[in-house]
């Protein structure tokens, strides 16, 4: 991204409002929070450009740990040294941390029906906005992939998601399965479609 696109420079001070912001609006994390990163980053700052974007998401979704976290870790060392870099998402995630702290302690008093109520409001807005960052990939996806390749691929997600106990279900996994199927299916297709080619030469020569 050519530094003259930004609408807001990647600053120090910047990327620390960025990610107080993005944290505190936010609900869930992860995919939940991508979102409002790509609102930010990409579509109002123009930190990131699409590709970027997308290329973040499934690499942080492929390794372990907060995809948040680690994409708002990719802005800050992408834009600053890497001291400060450190530096900004440490203290920028701190209020965030010191705030979730605050809220255990906090709940210990709170009524449990109160409880039950914040948490179906906070799924449900988790859901939404996963529904929604799913389905805009989904209108990528069709657009390079069949819908049976990706019915398929959905599904593989979705039992490797459900059947498969923690610790054994690490993203990368699923990830490695797929591409050595696809891969397999690509070189025997690549395969056929020589040895079709070579017949029909060999034809031709006779």
């Amino acid at each position: 991204m050519n530094k003259k696109e930004y609408t807001k420079p990647p600053t120090f001070w910047n990327i620390f409002v960025f990610i107080l912001l993005i944290t505190f609006i936010g609900f869930g994390g992860g995919n939940a929070i991508m979102p409002v990163i790509k609102r930010y980053a990409v579509d109002k700052y123009k930190w990131l450009d699409e590709d970027e974007f997308h290329q973040n998401v499934v690499l942080t979704n492929m390794l372990p740990g907060p995809a948040a976290i680690q994409t708002t870790a990719y802005i800050a060392f992408k834009s600053l040294s890497k001291f400060k870099a450190y530096l900004v998402v440490c203290l920028a995630s701190m209020p965030h941390t010191f705030f979730a702290v605050g809220l255990i302690f906090a709940f210990n008093k709170i009524p449990t029906q109160y409880l039950v109520v914040v948490q179906i409001g906070v799924l449900v807005a988790i859901t939404g906005a996963l529904l929604g960052f799913g389905y805009n990939y989904f209108k990528k996806g069709r657009k390079v992939m069949k819908l049976s390749l990706w019915i398929i691929l959905f599904l593989t997600t979705l039992i490797f998601s459900l059947f498969i106990p923690t610790p054994y279900n690490v993203p990368v996994l699923v990830m490695i399965l797929v591409i050595a199927i696809y891969s397999t299916v690509f070189i025997i297709r690549t395969k056929k479609a020589k040895k079709i080619d070579n017949d029909e030469i060999k034809k031709g020569m006779k």
